[in-house]
């Protein structure tokens, strides 16, 4: 990946708040206890008097703040520092966005009342001390955003090679634990990229553990994890880690075949799949034991591929182009790829990364003037454009919303965005800033985002003119309402492999014929599968005739020689229509597939396959 500042309090609008309650004319809110607490860090400061609250999470900071009954105690929140606000009573607050920008102070005056304040600082309106204005809390990054929606945890700024001259982070990885950060140094290639491994060491804190260095103008964008093994492209080569305790130990290096960098890879179904950006192309490697083998290139894309995002069994390729952006593929049970079509979208502008969710893939692209955030529908397998919205290039869907960094100049309104962190609605569009900060290429994993907040430290005078911003960080932020712990997967049941098949086509079949088949990975790996088939049959495809819906959910064990067991009954979950023809799952000895009960002639069919397997290198569905 490539990467392409202070923080600023919202300010309070008419209607309600975060708590649902109503704010009044003239912006002032009650802080909630939710919000407070969220506010509050370790060291976080109460001023009802002298008092200091050491944790945040004890109960007499409880009832120190809202009292046994949990009520708050009547602070009153009047917004951000500025000039013209009237102090009437010692529980107003106002909050100021701090120098550094890391974080928010509340403020309220102990002062002579009533107080009208002259200027937007507090320093510049009476000073802070005895008898002016006096810190009551401090909130970091995640609490000013948190108000929108999102908790900030704790984040961490890991400490380059020596003499580094560019910091640009480039993949970040929750695994087993514990985050797995790769950042790249220059792009005169005169710089380490490096490893860190950061895992969480408290509530509000995260510390990193390890650090690997991969070699100056090792160039590194791309890496991945796989069964305790982690795979990073330097240049012409690809060196392989394993995972021991959060801590990596050289496993070995496997030098490629086929030229040109790599600027992301990941694994599907078992096997490392490689954008080749230099050449164009698809590199695809199977991985035996952790080692890389058979290597073998597609031709799929052009120049400038970036990233494959995946719906259940359909991929699609990213590339960094101005048109013919979007490549549908189809991986088959060889691994062997297939371009499945080619499309351009208005608005689609030198994308590189996509985000999916529920069917419908959002992109935006590193064009500042004419790409937009482009939602598509894939749920068929066939991408169409359902809308756009404030170009993000790099992004994560929460619900209703995409967060991400604006990378948008299009208009003097849109340019005030730039580079800030901002909230979109996919409803209507509507922006709002959380952070004069940028999240680079934030990730979610069930509660939690991770990303990277870019530097502040300016560029080294010795930068090429396209290295990042030193000083980038680590950071994890909450999209709970309430913030319950950073999620991080911690176990094998946490990967689970979860995949699926679409499928809708007109077929000719007799009784017995295979539609789909489970293709079993070598060697044979023992575990479960979980199979929910979900198919409409329409037996003539212009001439109204009998149908028939249904959905069954089927369960079954491969054991380590190859053989199926059906292990629980068929489960009918929905069944509907008078069509006397039935898809099912059977399994026979080492064969596991997906037959038609009776004879079809011209029949219009639409199938989804979607399967839980407790081991990703079992095998993978594939249609005949």
């Amino acid at each position: 990946m490539s990467g392409d500042q202070h923080f600023t309090g919202t300010q309070p609008q008419d209607g309600q708040d975060g708590e649902g309650r109503t704010r009044n004319e003239e912006g002032s809110r009650t802080i909630s206890r939710r919000a407070l607490i969220a506010g509050l860090g370790a060291g976080g400061m109460l001023a009802a008097g002298s008092l200091y609250l050491g944790s945040v999470y004890g109960t007499s900071v409880t009832e120190s703040v809202y009292g046994s009954e949990g009520e708050c105690c009547g602070m009153k929140l009047m917004g951000h520092f500025r000039a013209g606000v009237e102090i009437g009573s010692a529980e107003q607050i106002l909050e100021f966005a701090e120098a550094d920008g890391c974080r928010i102070t509340g403020y309220r005056w102990t002062g002579t009342l009533p107080h009208t304040t002259v200027s937007g600082s507090p320093s510049g309106d009476g000073g802070i001390g005895e008898g002016a204005w006096a810190a009551v809390y401090e909130r970091g990054v995640g609490e000013a955003l948190g108000d929108s929606g999102i908790y900030e945890y704790a984040r961490v700024k890991p400490v380059p090679p020596a003499g580094q001259i560019a910091n640009e982070s480039e993949v970040i990885i929750p695994y087993k634990g514990a985050l797995y950060c790769l950042f790249k140094g220059s792009y005169s290639l005169a710089d380490q990229s490096y490893i860190c491994v950061v895992r969480p060491t408290g509530d509000n804190e995260l510390k990193v553990v390890s650090q690997i260095e991969l070699g100056v103008g090792a160039d590194a964008r791309a890496m991945t994890i796989h069964n305790d093994d982690l795979f990073v492209f330097t240049g012409g080569k690809i060196k392989v880690y394993r995972i021991i305790d959060a801590s990596l130990q050289f496993k070995l290096e496997h030098t490629r075949k086929y030229s040109g960098f790599v600027q992301s890879c990941r694994i599907i179904n078992g096997r490392l799949y490689a954008c080749n950006w230099g050449a164009g192309k698809i590199d695809r490697y199977d991985l035996v034991n952790g080692v890389p083998s058979r290597e073998t290139q597609f031709s799929a894309g052009a120049a400038g591929n970036a990233s494959i995002v995946s719906y259940g069994s359909v991929h699609y390729l990213i590339t960094h182009t101005d048109t013919n952006n979007v490549t549908r593929l189809d991986i088959d049970q060889n691994g062997d790829v297939f371009a499945r079509g080619v499309y351009s979208f208005p608005g689609v502008v030198k994308p590189r990364y996509a985000a999916v969710y529920n069917g419908i893939m959002t992109l935006g692209g590193y064009s500042t003037l004419y790409a937009k955030t482009v939602a598509l529908d894939i749920s068929s397998g066939t991408p169409v454009k359902i809308g756009e919205y404030l170009n993000m290039a790099t992004h994560v869907r929460i619900g209703d919303y995409l967060i991400g960094t604006s990378y948008d100049q299009t208009s003097p309104l849109y340019s005030a965005y730039y580079h800030k962190l901002v909230k979109v609605s996919v409803k209507d569009g509507s922006i709002e800033v959380l952070s004069d900060r940028a999240l680079l290429y934030p990730l979610l994993y069930r509660s939690t985002v991770f990303g990277f907040l870019l530097g502040r430290d300016g560029k080294h005078p010795a930068g090429h003119a396209a290295d990042s911003q030193l000083g980038q960080e680590i950071v994890c932020y909450s999209t709970s309402a309430i913030p319950k712990g950073i999620d991080l997967p911690l176990d094998a049941e946490s990967y689970v492999h979860q995949d699926g098949i679409r499928y809708t086509g007109v077929r000719n079949m007799a009784a017995g014929d295979v539609i789909a088949r489970f293709q079993s990975f070598s060697p044979a790996r023992l575990g479960w599968l979980r199979l929910q088939v979900s198919y409409t049959i329409v037996d003539t495809q212009n001439v109204p005739g009998q149908t028939v819906t249904a959905q069954r959910v089927y369960t079954a064990f491969k054991a380590s020689n190859g053989s199926w067991t059906m292990t629980l009954p068929r489960v009918d979950v929905a069944q509907a229509g008078a069509l006397a023809v039935s898809l099912d799952f059977v399994v026979s000895g080492a064969d596991a597939y997906v037959s038609c009960s009776g004879a079809l002639t011209n029949a219009l069919v639409t199938l989804s396959l979607d399967y839980h397997l407790t081991d990703n290198n079992m095998g993978s569905f594939y249609l005949m």
